[in-house]
């Protein structure tokens, strides 16, 4: 009973500040939306400003994102203060070593980048991706920062600052996007837009970037001495080089998927469609993040002191009950994003027509389950010290999500509702297979056999959240309308929607765990 309360008070906390976060990341995307809409400059900006992302990923945040809290855990777990200070020295320095030349590589090759995402586009799209790429190009040693501040806190159980640094980064990014919308309009083309606006797209939101970083630091510097060194303890560069390939692969196949993404959608529609998807995707992440992340940021560092002091059951035990819990908060998070995808599309809009918002997130919906077990699978499965297991789930629903993106080539897609379908349908497509595979490998590293442990809650979560989404679905829109439709009657639908989804899991959830615990 303890150790589910600490998991849940933990997973709680997390989920109250990723939800005033993420609420902000949706602000940030209506300021957008609002500077923007989904215009050539918004869908140029956003492909520009994902390939730093793309790029960091690929070179080093995959190696950084699974083992940072394992191999840090370790040393919390049996107080070695020193070799933990020794590790966190050599992690930053190999990262900056890596990611200040990667970015000085992608200043130079900005030009290239930018054509080939963006195909055909007129020459003035292509001069305005590649002004913003060089300057977002800074990015990619910022993120490589965050990565391992964030691991470290998340390792001692302080979470409040990982989870609050996306929303301090948003209000910058909501400042830049303000004053655009102020001084140029969501209207403006490439070829009219002055070098001052671009300088304020550009350096912005790398600032944005910067705070998300840096605002960690003072509190890793507590706990943590940090002295420049290529040097890991003995035993800790293998280790951390064994679980960093199996990141690199992983999170290769999933960016190699968003390129796809980036490239599918410029090619077989209008620029703005990679725009419309980002819109689409933002929303999509603040139910999965708020409902589905927490839990498995909680239980991450307990699973991986528990695995490291060899405490079996504990380990077992952890792993099912988190797994299950990740499952239906997924799954409530797919049926939120889906009855929720009309009024959400009203909101973002802010009066400038979306075409295909809607469409893209009731598509891509059921993957809000396989990125939920996705994400907690990885996390587990590092903590168990079985990385290439993750590379077989990232890669096989990745690989999914790009074969399926062929497919809508092969067969001639065109135009952006029909080509946002598509890609979310891929999503929910590869997530899926994702999820099967991860659900396998978790029994064959941990022996927790989650769908027989939680068979009952998992039908009865099932069960209801049919009989809620379906009146849900039908309700939200008649609400809507009978509310006049606009931003406030959008509001009004979308959180008695909300509601109406979320009270009856927590109930039934509560009801699972606290019940089987007692008994």
């Amino acid at each position: 009973m303890k150790r589910v309360s600490s998991v849940a008070g933990a997973a709680g906390l997390i989920a109250l500040l990723t939800l005033g976060s993420r609420i902000m990341g949706l602000l940030r995307k209506l300021a957008q939306s609002w500077a923007m809409s989904d215009g050539t400059i918004a869908g140029t900006y956003d492909t520009a400003n994902t390939v730093p992302n793309v790029l960091f990923e690929v070179a080093a945040g995959g190696a950084l994102a699974g083992a940072v809290i394992p191999i840090v855990s370790r040393f919390i777990a049996r107080n070695m203060r020193s070799a933990e200070s020794k590790t966190v020295s050599a992690l930053l320095t190999w990262i900056l070593t890596v990611s200040v030349p990667l970015a000085a590589v992608v200043m130079l090759t900005a030009t290239y980048i930018v054509q080939f995402l963006l195909g055909d586009a007129p020459i003035s799209n292509i001069a305005l991706g590649t002004s913003l790429l060089r300057m977002f190009a800074l990015q990619i040693p910022l993120y490589g920062l965050s990565v391992v501040f964030s691991g470290v806190l998340q390792a001692h159980k302080r979470f409040v600052l990982p989870a609050l640094a996306p929303l301090l980064s948003s209000v910058v990014v909501v400042g830049v996007f303000v004053w655009y919308a102020l001084t140029v309009g969501p209207y403006a083309e490439p070829d009219a837009i002055t070098g001052s606006a671009t300088a304020l797209l550009g350096w912005g939101t790398t600032a944005g970037v910067a705070v998300f970083s840096l605002v960690q630091f003072p509190a890793v510097v507590k706990l943590v001495t940090i002295r420049p060194s290529w040097s890991f303890p003995d035993g800790v560069g293998r280790a951390t080089v064994r679980m960093g390939g199996a990141g690199l692969a992983a999170l290769g196949a999933q960016q190699l998927a968003i390129i796809m993404i980036m490239y599918s959608t410029n090619a077989l529609s209008d620029t703005g469609t990679f725009a419309a998807f980002n819109y689409a995707y933002a929303i999509f992440m603040v139910p999965y993040a708020v409902l589905a992340v927490p839990i498995a940021t909680a239980v991450f560092p307990r699973i991986a002191e528990a695995h490291e002091l060899g405490e079996h059951d504990k380990v077992r035990g952890l792993v099912s009950h988190s797994t299950f819990v990740v499952i239906v908060m997924g799954a409530t998070a797919a049926v939120l994003i889906a009855v929720l995808s009309v009024p959400a599309k009203t909101v973002v809009e802010l009066g400038n027509p979306i075409l295909g918002l809607d469409i893209a997130l009731q598509s891509m919906a059921l993957g809000a389950v396989g990125f939920s077990v996705l994400y907690h699978g990885a996390r587990v499965l590092y903590a168990l010290g079985r990385p290439r297991y993750v590379v077989r789930t990232n890669s096989l629903a990745w690989a999914s999500v790009i074969v399926a993106l062929v497919g809508a080539h092969i067969v001639g897609i065109s135009g952006r509702e029909a080509t946002l379908l598509w890609v979310g349908l891929s999503l929910s497509i590869g997530m899926t297979f994702g999820t099967a595979t991860v659900l396998v490998l978790l029994r064959k590293a941990s022996g927790a056999r989650v769908l027989k442990d939680h068979a009952g809650g998992l039908i009865r979560s099932v069960v209801v959240l049919a009989v809620i989404g379906i009146p849900a679905w039908f309700g939200v829109p008649f609400i809507q309308y009978h509310c006049g439709g606009g931003i406030l009657g959008s509001f009004i639908a979308a959180g008695l929607g909300g509601l109406v989804v979320i009270i009856p899991m927590l109930v039934v959830l509560r009801h699972d765990l606290y019940g089987r615990t007692k008994a």
